[in-house]
């Protein structure tokens, strides 16, 4: 790893939290205002011949180059679906709806799109071109608007089927949106520093609503794996789409933080990159400070809970201890 990788990859805790804890505690509460019940309430609400299995579904290029949503649509699989939210167009462009969508981040202005932005047009989020570049969704990157239109009427058709596991900290867009689509919310708290500690974050949090306190691991498809494994006591879990990073081929200006990493670093941006071989796919993927940073929490959860894993992206950088590297049709028929 280029040394630049590693500096950046060792101050990520840091750079995360100066980031975004003080958006994140203005959010919750301003979303203190808001109905819903806490994500403890969620598993009554599950029927129980499901919790005997989940796949939990993340955003990663994989999801895509695997077509593994049609999979597991052409499959006989019975079990839980949890869904991050940036994977959430793409299930249910392909008739998936998922029992559960897990939502985190506290950005202001692009979340609310993986849910469909009613107010698009009026806030000229175009500006952006974070969707046109992104690799989580191409799908929604080109006629944007017309993109956007057809999620709304999706998502307004199927709102009380679907469960949505909101983090306190999102934006009150995105607590709007799935309001006004009538989506069962089910509310719960990142979990920002150790509870025990002085002046703690994640009690203050704690203290004004009530609600868990959730290890998230940074981004929302952990946090999809920590609901699975805390609150819903799944054993057996999938990963599609968790990678953690970029497929082969991919350009540095497509990928997620190249924005800001070209910014800071200028011509030196290529060192910020790190490349890891994947041996079960015998591939070399690209990653990121960001990306590698949410890598190693994850692993770290994993080895907390003693239990496998099942890694079923078929892509990726995700791999280790405690982790069953398998083609998603095997777990499919486990």
């Amino acid at each position: 790893m280029k040394k630049l990788a590693s500096e950046l990859v060792q101050n990520m805790q840091n750079l995360t939290a100066i980031k975004s804890i003080d958006v994140a505690v203005k959010n919750t509460k301003i979303n203190l205002g808001f109905s819903g019940q806490s994500v403890l309430d969620l598993p009554k609400n599950i029927p129980d011949k499901k919790l005997h299995s989940a796949i939990v579904i993340g955003a990663g290029p994989s999801l895509h180059i695997n077509n593994s949503v049609q999979r597991i649509m052409n499959s006989n699989y019975n079990g839980l679906i949890i869904c991050s939210d940036g994977a959430f167009p793409h299930c249910l462009r392909n008739g998936l709806i998922p029992d559960v969508v897990v939502t985190l981040d506290p950005h202001p202005t692009r979340i609310v799109r993986w849910f469909g932005d009613t107010n698009l047009n009026e806030k000229n989020n175009l500006k952006d071109d974070y969707f046109r570049r992104q690799d989580l969704d191409p799908y929604l990157g080109e006629e944007e608007i017309n993109k956007n239109n057809e999620l709304i009427k999706i998502i307004n058709n199927l709102g009380p089927k679907i469960n949505v596991a909101m983090a306190t900290c999102v934006d009150i867009s995105v607590t709007r949106r799935c309001e006004e689509a009538n989506m069962n919310i089910y509310w719960w708290n990142p979990l920002y520093d150790d509870i025990n500690t002085k002046n703690s974050i994640s009690r203050h949090v704690n203290s004004l609503n009530s609600y868990p306190c959730l290890a998230t691991g940074g981004n929302t498809g952990t946090s999809s794996w920590v609901l699975g494994k805390s609150i819903l006591e799944i054993d057996k879990i999938g990963l599609i789409g968790m990678d953690f990073g970029y497929a082969p081929g991919t350009s540095l200006n497509k990928t997620q933080y190249y924005k800001e990493l070209n910014e800071l670093f200028g011509d030196k941006t290529d060192d910020a990159y790190i490349e890891i071989n994947n041996p079960y796919i015998k591939e070399k993927w690209m990653t990121d400070p960001t990306y590698y940073w949410y890598r190693e929490k994850f692993l770290d959860l994993i080895n907390n809970t003693n239990s496998t894993t099942y890694n079923c992206t078929e892509g990726g950088i995700l791999f280790g201890k405690g982790i069953d590297f398998i083609k998603l049709d095997e777990f499919l028929n486990l």
